[in-house]
């Protein structure tokens, strides 16, 4: 398979999932991108508009096993934008090693600086929830295993897919 940065194809969407392995991305962001009719677009969207029909307004396809080449239509769902944020990988700039946990700092009056471990993830209805634990109050170990916990209980409560943070 050439790994061209836009590759052309003639073919069906059936076929397209087929054709191209898992491992070929041609896309800076991971994702295979694809030219049909001269309109360049993502792979993934075009065999669920194609096998499916269209994507609704706020919504968005979500590899389930997280492998951005992976376009077979078993492994997509059309999923609204908050529920996909739900199912992520973590971040390279994780620096805790847990998906939603950090360590923040911030100076309140007179000067006193406050430090925590904190546990945020958004909830059904996009909001953000954030769960502050005291270093100076609990220690460093503990604040860090509760905010890791509360993470954890959220992820349950709020609905997150059993993959995110993989």
């Amino acid at each position: 398979m050439m790994n061209n940065s836009v590759n052309k194809w003639a073919g069906s969407a059936t076929d397209l999932a087929k054709y191209y392995p898992p491992s070929d991305s041609n896309g800076v962001d991971g994702y295979i991108r694809i030219s049909r009719n001269n309109i360049v677009q993502y792979m993934h969207r075009f065999i669920w508009k194609e096998l499916v029909g269209p994507i609704p307004a706020g919504y968005q396809i979500d590899h389930i096993n997280g492998i951005r080449t992976d376009n077979r239509l078993e492994n997509l769902r059309c999923i609204p934008q908050a529920e996909n944020k739900r199912n992520v990988k973590t971040r390279v700039d994780n620096s805790s090693g847990v998906q939603g946990v950090t360590r923040w700092s911030t100076t309140r009056r007179g000067n006193q600086k406050v430090e925590m471990w904190r546990a945020v993830a958004i909830n059904q209805q996009g909001k953000q929830v954030i769960k502050t634990f005291s270093i100076r109050k609990y220690g460093e170990k503990q604040a860090f295993e509760l905010a890791c916990e509360a993470r954890k209980q959220m992820e349950k409560d709020f609905g997150y897919h059993p993959n995110h943070g993989r």
